[in-house]
């Protein structure tokens, strides 16, 4: 773990490791500038080089006084910031690359430090050469996340902010993209702000009245304090029940493919996922243990679970399980995906119990409908495929996505994601409903007080107001070396 306090000037390789076009070296601290002075020629002074060379001895000497006249260290005042200059790096006389350099000055840089960040050719050696001339100019190596905590500490990000950065880097589909993005941006860390400085304002109240007598606290400001308090507790209740919404924009929105052995379910899921993922049998009962996977449609993350067959007539205890983690499974899933081969005068009744009584969405499906005797239209309830020719497969698609809508409605509204975070807002909200309780019964104010400022080090906790150096560790170390 790096060291919480520490200035040094730290550098890393920014990009993947490996050979590739080309590849990026981060410097950040007070020395970034000297050190690129060191070993960093602008192709314009190179000219000038040149052209000196071509002069008589006197005026070589002149012209080799005005460019050296200036004192090492100076390029801070040189290069403007968020400037790219191209130049070569240089080991004393040897040349080791042809590259760009990124000016960043503190404190507009990522981590409030002066930043040059150098575009070198994507050469292993080239890497390991340029690095190694950083360090042996007076840079160390950067350790995991480094970087971004100095933009931590210098303010640059709270800690909402950072661990939404974990999350953008992590995101897999549009809406986990989306959500990390705007949590970055810092929606959720106005909000929490929002929320700590009117709980400040309570206590100042409080505190107002502990001084001042408890008659004046009642007689003046007991209504609006009452106010301020629903209005908090209002948008605690919000945020948390965002969580919920959240883990279905991280994890996928979960579908259950459920209904009788040997009806094709697992058939299905391959064809969904377009793998042999599951095995298929002729056999009933081949599926004892359920299966899942990632399916992505429009950008949208799913979980596709295929079950053990729904059974009423088995003694197997293997079958058993099965059957009772399909139930578990039904509870947890937002749509289920029901399969038959057989036209099934009941599924309204089954649609009916799925969506009324579980509160599911519902897909009703007759699959071999290449089979079917009797012709029926085709409509969205139910929907008729033939999973092994994959009849059907484009209407069935669609109609999930239809149904996900009514999750995904939501998705532009603030939404948190970390069960960190919806732990310690639980918290805040468990101290300020019982300081609520504790009012309506007249409770000292300085126990009132108490409860406040426990409420205030929860939130406090997610931004990093205030932080311990496990959550910093844990949090930091997720980041590679070069971010």
């Amino acid at each position: 773990m790096f060291n919480l306090d520490n200035n040094d000037t730290i550098t890393a390789i920014a990009t993947p490791p490996g050979v590739g076009a080309i590849a990026i070296i981060r410097i950040s601290g007070n020395l970034s500038f000297q050190i690129i002075d060191i070993i960093f020629k602008p192709i314009d002074k190179i000219e000038k080089l040149d052209k000196l060379n071509q002069l008589n001895q006197i005026d070589k000497l002149n012209q080799l006084k005005t460019l050296t006249s200036r004192r090492i260290y100076t390029s801070r005042r040189i290069y403007k910031s968020r400037r790219i200059y191209l130049g070569y790096i240089y080991s004393k006389n040897t040349l080791i690359d042809k590259v760009l350099i990124n000016i960043f000055k503190s404190p507009n840089s990522y981590t409030g430090e002066d930043i040059i960040e150098i575009s070198c050719h994507g050469s292993i050696y080239i890497q390991n050469q340029i690095l190694e001339l950083i360090i042996n100019n007076g840079a160390r190596l950067a350790t995991r996340g480094e970087f971004t905590f100095r933009a931590f500490k210098n303010g640059k990000l709270d800690l909402y902010q950072v661990e939404s950065l974990l999350d953008l880097f992590n995101s897999e589909n549009e809406l986990d993209h989306n959500l990390a993005l705007n949590n970055l941006r810092g929606e959720v860390s106005r909000i929490l702000k929002t929320l700590r400085k009117k709980i400040l304002n309570l206590n100042t109240i409080l505190e107002f009245g502990i001084d001042f007598s408890d008659e004046y606290l009642n007689q003046k400001h007991i209504r609006s304090f009452k106010k301020l308090l629903v209005n908090i507790i209002t948008n605690l209740k919000y945020l948390i029940n965002s969580f919920k919404l959240g883990l279905l924009f991280k994890e996928g929105i979960a579908i259950a493919i459920i209904g009788k052995p040997n009806v094709g379910k697992s058939t299905l899921f391959n064809v969904l996922l377009k793998s042999d993922r599951s095995i298929v049998s002729n056999q009933s009962g081949t599926t004892i243990n359920y299966i899942e996977e990632n399916l992505y449609l429009d950008g949208r993350k799913y979980r596709l679970i295929d079950n053990a067959g729904l059974k009423t007539n088995t003694r197997n205890k293997l079958e058993l399980k099965g059957i009772k983690k399909t139930i578990e499974n039904i509870k947890q899933a937002e749509i289920i995906m029901y399969l038959t081969n057989n036209i099934n005068t009941k599924y309204l009744q089954i649609q009916r119990y799925y969506k009324y009584f579980l509160k599911k969405e519902i897909i009703f499906i007759i699959n071999k409908c290449d089979l079917l005797k009797t012709k029926i239209k085709r409509q969205s309830s139910p929907i008729l495929i033939s999973a092994k020719y994959g009849i059907g497969i484009n209407d069935l698609l669609n109609q999930i996505k239809s149904l996900s809508e009514r999750f995904l409605r939501n998705k532009n509204q603030t939404i948190i994601t970390k069960v960190r975070h919806y732990e310690e807002l639980k918290k805040a909200l468990f101290q300020l409903n019982k300081m609520k309780e504790n009012l309506q019964i007249g409770i000292e104010p300085e126990i009132l007080s108490l409860l406040l400022k426990e409420a205030n080090y929860s939130l406090d906790k997610i931004i990093g107001t205030i932080t311990n150096e496990e959550i910093l560790f844990n949090i930091f170390d997720s980041f590679c070396i070069g971010k």
